[in-house]
């Protein structure tokens, strides 16, 4: 299923090269979200744990063009909104987990507590009691012009925030280094991906 973006929606994706793992992005994601404390809408993941190559990577929804989640969504829960992002109905959602198993970014959670709504009228996330929950991309924040929060305090610019034209543009700088293989940038940027990944 693919979402007609021709440039495809704004959208957090790391930089792996800069992160340090300090969790300046979790805690600027909790705090903003009131959330509690089993739900990670990003998580800092150590890949190659005890190898010389063990780096620590900020992982979150991508809100995938080509979303997998969306796809096997038996409900459907989970649809994209006209700008492109992917978002869950927590009154539809009834916690099967098939998103949390398709998604190849681990992103779906499933808090037991409750998750705040921004907007109880347009439910950003799942409502808590092991219904599925995600990062919305802080949608309120860049509605005020803001960046989502985990971009904007991250202290050595691991989170890369924009459009496909303008994470392009910040890929190909030096130093750049983000977790996607060329499935995977299918998978997120659809037919964007040859233009936004770095040769």
């Amino acid at each position: 299923m693919s979402t007609n973006q021709a440039s495809g929606p704004a959208r957090v994706v790391p930089n792996w090269e800069s992160c340090i793992d300090c969790g300046a992005c979790e805690v600027a994601c909790k705090r903003t979200w009131d959330l509690p404390q089993e739900s990670n809408r990003i998580s800092v993941v150590r890949m190659a744990h005890g190898t010389d190559a063990e780096k620590q990577k900020p992982m979150q929804c991508y809100n995938c063009t080509e979303a997998p989640c969306v796809d096997v969504c038996p409900t459907d829960a989970l649809r994209f909104r006209e700008d492109g992002t992917v978002r869950v109905s927590g009154n539809r959602c009834i916690g099967c987990h098939y998103c949390g198993v398709a998604c190849p970014f681990g992103a779906p959670q499933y808090p037991d507590a409750s998750v705040p709504e921004a907007d109880e009228m347009n439910p950003l996330g799942a409502r808590g009691n092991g219904l599925m929950d995600k990062c919305t991309t802080c949608e309120p924040r860049q509605e005020r012009d803001l960046e989502p929060a985990c971009a904007s305090e991250c202290p050595t610019d691991a989170l890369l925030f924009g459009t496909p034209d303008e994470l392009s543009e910040e890929l190909a700088k030096e130093n750049r280094s983000t977790p996607f293989n060329d499935e995977a940038a299918s998978v997120v940027f659809g037919d964007d991906a040859d233009r936004v990944m770095p040769e």
